[in-house]
C-alpha cells in the first residue's frame, strides 16, 4: 500500500532545493540562503555554505555552481572519519577489535544516512535508477537529476588505522552540459 501511495504522489519534475529554484540567478539564491545561514560566501562562479541542514541531515558544506548566471550543479557533502591509534603497549587483538568497531560505526552511519535520504527522495520523486557504481539517480523529463552517492575508505599508516566516508547529494540541471558561446 505504501509503495502505491509513494508512486502516485511522486513528482515528475525536479524544481529546486532549500527554497532555491533551479532557474534562480546567483544573487537570488544568495539572498534566499542568507535568510537561513550566516556562512554564505560567493566565490565566482560558486556559492559556498558551511553546515547546511537538508532533508533533516547536517552536511558539512554545500557548493552551488553557476555558468552564465545559470545554476548547473549543487553538491551537498557530508564527510566523517574515525581512527584507531597504534600503540606499542596495546596487544594486536585489542587494536584489531577497536578498528573493527570504528569501521562498523562509519559503515552504519553512512548506511543510515544513505537510506534515510534515499527514502525521502523516493517518496518525492519515485524510485531511482541505480548505477553500476551504486549511486541512486533520479532524473526528470527536463534532464535535471539528483544523485545520491556514498564512498567509504580505509587506510593504515604508522599512526594507526583510519576509516572514512563521504556522502554527497548532487543536483545537476539541464544547463550542466550546455556550452553557450
Amino acid at each position: 500500500m505504501l509503495f502505491i501511495s509513494i508512486y502516485i504522489n511522486a513528482q515528475n519534475e525536479i524544481t529546486g532545493f532549500l527554497g532555491i529554484r533551479l532557474e534562480d540567478k546567483p544573487y537570488v539564491a544568495i539572498e534566499k540562503l542568507k535568510k537561513r545561514y550566516s556562512s554564505v560566501e560567493w566565490k565566482y562562479p560558486c556559492i559556498h555554505v558551511d553546515n547546511v541542514t537538508f532533508i533533516d541531515t547536517k552536511f558539512n558544506n554545500l557548493i552551488i555552481t553557476f555558468k552564465n548566471e545559470r545554476l548547473v550543479e549543487a553538491k551537498f557533502t557530508f564527510f566523517d572519519n574515525e581512527s584507531v591509534t597504534d600503540n606499542p603497549f596495546k596487544d594486536r587483538a585489542t587494536l584489531l577489535n577497536e578498528a573493527k568497531s570504528k569501521q562498523n560505526q562509519i559503515i552504519n552511519k553512512f548506511t543510515q544516512m544513505f537510506n534515510s535520504l534515499g527514502n525521502t527522495l523516493c517518496s518525492k520523486y519515485g524510485n531511482p535508477i541505480v548505477s553500476s557504481e551504486g549511486n541512486a539517480i533520479w532524473r526528470d523529463l527536463n534532464s535535471n537529476s539528483i544523485t545520491l552517492n556514498v564512498n567509504l575508505n580505509n587506510s593504515q599508516d604508522s599512526m594507526g588505522i583510519h576509516f572514512g566516508g563521504q556522502l554527497t547529494v548532487t543536483y545537476k540541471t539541464s544547463n550542466t552540459n550546455k556550452d553557450e558561446f
